[in-house]
């Protein structure tokens, strides 16, 4: 379901964002927070993905579809972002891949032989392409200089995966099926820069789309995955 076209952006980002701040709310005090009626406060709020309504209540359930909705339909970030927070990012991050078959780990960490720390990844059984995501939640825009500075930093990490990739293994055993590792950069809006020494860097509502078409996004881009040394 959609909100009414006609429902203005201004209006729409009133009630986003006190459903996003409060997570759930009586629909009265929704109301009277945003100066609705109550049936609008009610309509509006059942036109939001991940927003669920019952009992005189909107419960929102899936954060980031709220989010990702709100965007497209022209609400300014700084409304949404401020009430979301890494770990919705990684669930959302992981919903997706599991949709297109990977096996997904989210918050994998290495104390040994090295520290290391990845939000979200996922492996391809088939292929054995992983992708291995940095969630970035910002509550502003970031400089190409410090995007770069921060894929720098990424791709480090995932080298350091695949050298210790034997460590990675006996910590969560479907790393053995990993002979590729993509490094992700997700973010809430577009970022100016799209890949940096072959680090991609992507809203987390083209996710979805990349993945589909993963293949030609490599080519056309020309980037090349991190690859595990055999016999490592």
């Amino acid at each position: 379901m959609y909100a009414d076209p006609g429902v203005s952006t201004a209006l729409l980002s009133d009630i986003l964002e006190n459903l996003l701040k409060h997570r759930e709310i009586s629909l009265d005090d929704l109301a009277k927070i945003t100066g609705v009626s109550l049936e609008i406060a009610i309509s509006i709020s059942k036109s939001i993905p991940g927003v669920k309504v019952e009992n005189g209540k909107a419960r929102v359930i899936a954060p980031l579809d709220a989010a990702i909705y709100g965007l497209r339909r022209g609400v300014y970030y700084k409304k949404i972002t401020p009430y979301l927070d890494w770990h919705d990012f990684e669930l959302f991050s992981k919903e997706i891949l599991s949709g297109h078959g990977y096996i997904v780990r989210n918050n994998f960490r290495l104390t040994r032989p090295i520290r290391l720390e990845i939000d979200v990844v996922g492996i391809d059984l088939g292929s054995g392409r992983a992708i291995v995501i940095d969630c970035k939640h910002w509550t502003k825009g970031v400089s190409p200089s410090a995007l770069r500075d921060i894929a720098e930093k990424h791709r480090a990490r995932t080298i350091k995966l695949a050298e210790n990739i034997s460590w990675a293994i006996s910590r969560w055993r479907f790393f053995r099926y990993a002979k590729t590792l993509i490094p992700v950069i997700i973010t809430l809006t577009k970022p100016k820069i799209r890949v940096y020494n072959d680090v991609l860097a992507m809203s987390i509502y083209e996710l979805n789309n990349f993945l589909r078409d993963i293949h030609y996004v490599l080519d056309y881009l020309g980037v090349q995955p991190i690859r595990i040394k055999k016999g490592v």
